[in-house]
């Protein structure tokens, strides 16, 4: 079985990005460095999932630097995942 496919959408300075990664479906919300590194973090909901394609869209909640940001990062997510479906459509 082969890795699923993350899209990240609204990334500072990328726009989107494609990535690979091994193992499990992914969850619902998402902390990644930037690539540029410097202790920068961006943080990411699930947008969808193309489970036969095995492609997750994620988009970009918020962003910055890793000790300032998490808590911010994971309340956008927070407040994002307990939205009802028609409004996370919009």
């Amino acid at each position: 079985m082969g890795g699923w496919v993350y899209e990240f959408a609204g990334c500072p300075d990328e726009g989107e990005d494609r990535q690979i990664a091994a193992g499990d479906e992914p969850g619902q919300v998402l902390v990644r460095e930037r690539p540029d590194g410097a202790d920068m973090v961006d943080g990411f909901v699930r947008e969808s999932t193309a489970d036969m394609m095995m492609v997750v869209r994620f988009r970009r909640v918020a962003g910055g630097d890793r000790s300032s940001s998490l808590p911010a990062i994971f309340e956008a997510c927070a407040g994002l995942l307990q939205l009802p479906d028609e409004a996370r459509a919009q």
